[in-house]
Order: structure tokens, then sequence, then C-alpha cells
């Protein structure tokens, strides 16, 4: 229940010092791991740095993906579930044919509610790049990927 109200009260301040507290230990990791080869700690620093890119790129970034997750989208994902269990109860529960069919269309609308939440969060692009640039959505990479491709994850751990 804690976890439920520290959701619903989650603001902007409150992520942005949650990215920052991730972002510091990440590259806290990476500066510790040079140290242990040999390097100085200021030069490993600095090469922890150079190695995450953008600091400030990744951190907007980071902030626009953990406020996707809002209220809305948790209130969407509640209405949605109960009306799959709702639906399920009822095909499961009721004998009567016409109740039980509504059953099965509550669940499905619960069902496909999730998926399609889920998909919009996901930031899957199913267009091409010829459709992309047709419609006006051609803006580069996906937000949190850089230009070829890597994630804030995939700069820190694979080695260029």
């Amino acid at each position: 229940m804690k976890n439920l109200l520290n959701r619903i009260r989650r603001n902007k301040s409150s992520i942005e010092n949650d990215v920052d507290d991730e972002l510091h230990f990440h590259l806290e990791m990476r500066a510790n791991e040079y140290e242990r080869r040999g390097i100085a700690r200021d030069k490993s620093e600095a090469m922890a740095k150079q190695r995450f890119g953008n600091i400030k790129k990744v951190r907007s970034e980071c902030i626009q993906i953990s406020a996707r997750s809002s209220f809305l989208t948790w209130v969407l994902n509640m209405v949605f579930l109960t009306n799959l269990i709702i639906g399920l109860a009822l095909r499961v529960f009721v004998p009567q044919f016409q109740i039980r069919r509504v059953g099965d269309v509550m669940m499905m609308i619960g069902g496909l509610g999730i998926l399609l939440v889920y998909a919009k969060h996901a930031g899957t692009r199913m267009l091409s790049s010829d459709q992309e640039t047709r419609l006006g959505l051609d803006n580069g990479p996906p937000v949190g990927f850089d230009e070829k491709g890597r994630t804030p994850f995939d700069r820190v751990r694979i080695d260029d």
C-alpha cells in the first residue's frame, strides 16, 4: 500500500532525484572499475564521464522515460485489469449464455487495453523509415538511444 501511495504522489522533483542518484551510481561504478585497473581517481572519473556520453541528454531522456509511468497509466491499467477480472468471473461463474458472451467481450477489452498501454509505453515504432518521413515522424532514434542505436546502459557497458 505504501508503494502505491508513493507511486501516486510521485512528482517531477522526486523523479529527477531518482534519476540523478542512478546516474551518479553508474558513473561511480565505472570510475571505480577504472581505478581498480590502476588509473588515478581524477582521470578515472573523467574517463567514466566521457564513456557515458552527454550526461545532460541522458538525464533528460531518463526523466522522460520515468515520467511515462504516470498516475494516469496506472489508472488505465487498473481499469483494464478490473475489466479483465470481471469478464473472467462472468465467463466462469454465470451459466447464462448471453452473460457469458458479455464476459468474453469484457475480457477482450481488458486484455487488449492492457496490451495497448504496454505498447504505447514500450515506444516501439512499427512504421518504416519511408512512412515515418512521409508522415513527418522521422525524429531520429527513439528516446534513450544514441546515433548508433545504443541505450545509455549499453554506452557504459560496452567497450568501443
